[in-house]
């Protein structure tokens, strides 16, 4: 029954301290990387910072020091470098930029008001309710389109339900997070991540969702219990009704024609983002999510005779996409100095392959570091390290299967407690700081860090039971 825990004696058996030595040789820019990176974590955890200024210095800081070496990029300096890794990332923001324009022109007709007081009604304001209502739209609507325009449309929905219940925001905000977070992994349509892995690793659709699903349906699960635990008191607030029953959500749609052409073109976005593979396949023309959003975003200003000038000052977020832009040149500086690489390997040499200990180590150490590093790059490395153990052979296939679907799952786990790497947690946070709805970083984390844990080894026990006992 607990055949699992025989990992315990195989630490210590595998434990060689030369192999671990050599695992872990860095380069003296790969340790500068690793120093800055922690010491972005220490300035923002403080929170005495902007967020953006600190991302800028601290890159700023690396490519001085010439952290970005010549092994990638030739004769490059250390500034091309950081400069050509965000401009190979300018997809992530102009789809950011198009969604933010859509959801913010949608949400001047006052549309997310109709469906907030709709919520809040049809349930009564019960927080018990609220919840199942809210965190299954983020399932459901992150399995088709991606979290980021999941919480691009649902944040705003839920500081308006919690401000007119006078109830706290918080909780609810961190569920939808962690919703659309966990689910994102379920299919390859949604997660860039799952959708490489799967195209790398020659794993079929439906394999991505037979395999995952009863992961992140389980760890949805143990994620409300412990939620549920942690904000208690919290839904102890009564909410206030009086208000609620007198209000009549109809009332809330100030202009038709500007609510029917932003939902109008809402969907039309989300149906080319679901059927981009299947257009691709009939009629070879290939788009992407970002030419997508950004198209639709300036069709709906000329349909609606808007100013670009004042919509693109009005309703962009610069400040969050400058964090973002620097905040890749700082992980991208491990990535140059085979930080991540170093971890990926690292791992076979510390097992001694051991199959159980390297499925424990994967799911967990994944998850973890997908909370303080970005998980698209550690991916992508763990990715061919998991080909090269296919090819080479170095562990069974059914222990490579485990480990597979380990790493897709527990990166996406990790990622749900990250504030700064995920960009819908980024931008969750954003859209409550915007209704000065302030969520304490350090706050965050530490609610977060033990459920990653939790959920980790969790998804440890179910690839375990499957694949290996």
């Amino acid at each position: 029954m607990l055949e699992f825990l025989s990992f315990i004696p195989q630490i210590y058996a595998s434990w060689d301290a030369e192999n671990i030595k050599k695992s872990v040789e860095l380069s003296s820019e790969a340790i500068i990387s690793i120093i800055w990176l922690v010491a972005l974590f220490a300035i923002l955890i403080t929170e005495k910072v902007d967020k953006t200024i600190v991302s800028i210095l601290i890159a700023w800081a690396l490519i001085f020091l010439q952290v970005f070496g010549d092994t990638t990029w030739g004769w490059a300096s250390s500034q091309e470098v950081a400069g050509g890794f965000i401009y190979h990332n300018l997809d992530i923001f102009a789809f950011i930029i198009g969604m933010m324009i859509i959801s913010w022109i949608a949400k001047d007709s006052w549309i997310f008001n109709y469906f907030a007081l709709s919520i809040a009604k049809k349930t009564n304001g019960s927080p018990v309710k609220l919840f199942f209502v809210l965190s299954y739209m983020a399932f459901f609507m992150t399995i088709f389109i991606s979290n980021i325009p999941t919480i691009i449309i649902l944040a705003p929905i839920v500081v308006l339900i919690t401000r007119k219940l006078d109830i706290p925001s918080i909780p609810y905000i961190i569920w939808v997070i962690t919703f659309a977070n966990l689910w994102w992994a379920v299919t390859p349509i949604s997660d860039p991540t799952t959708y490489f892995q799967a195209t790398t690793l020659w794993f079929t659709f439906w394999q991505v969702i037979s395999n995952t699903w009863l992961i992140m349906f389980t760890v949805t699960i143990s994620s409300s219990i412990y939620l549920y635990l942690v904000f208690r008191k919290d839904f102890k607030t009564k909410p206030d009704l009086e208000e609620l029953e007198k209000v009549n959500p109809i009332e809330y749609i100030k202009n038709k024609k500007e609510l029917f052409f932003s939902i109008l073109i809402l969907f039309i976005v989300i149906f080319f983002i679901i059927f981009k593979e299947y257009i691709f396949t009939k009629t070879w023309v290939k788009l992407d999510n970002w030419s997508i959003a950004l198209f639709w975003a300036f069709f709906l200003i000329l349909v609606m005779k808007h100013s670009v000038a004042d919509i693109l000052k009005s309703k962009v977020d610069y400040a969050t996409l400058f964090f973002f832009a620097w905040l890749f040149i700082v992980v991208w500086a491990l990535e140059n100095n085979w930080v991540i690489n170093m971890l990926a390997n690292g791992l076979v040499e510390v097992t001694n392959s051991d199959e159980n200990l390297l499925l424990l180590m994967l799911t967990m150490g994944s998850a973890i570091l997908s909370v303080f590093i970005d998980n698209v790059p550690y991916n992508i490395a763990m990715v061919w390290t998991l080909e090269s153990f296919r090819d080479q052979q170095i562990v069974t296939w059914t222990a490579w299967m485990a480990l597979a679907w380990g790493l897709n799952a527990c990166t996406s786990i990790g990622w749900a407690g990250s504030p700064i790497w995920a960009a819908c947690n980024v931008i969750a946070i954003w859209q409550a700081e915007k209704t000065w709805v302030i969520i304490n970083f350090l706050k965050f984390l530490m609610i977060w860090v033990p459920l990653v844990l939790i959920n980790s080894f969790i998804a440890y026990l179910i690839l375990y039971y499957k694949y290996l006992a």
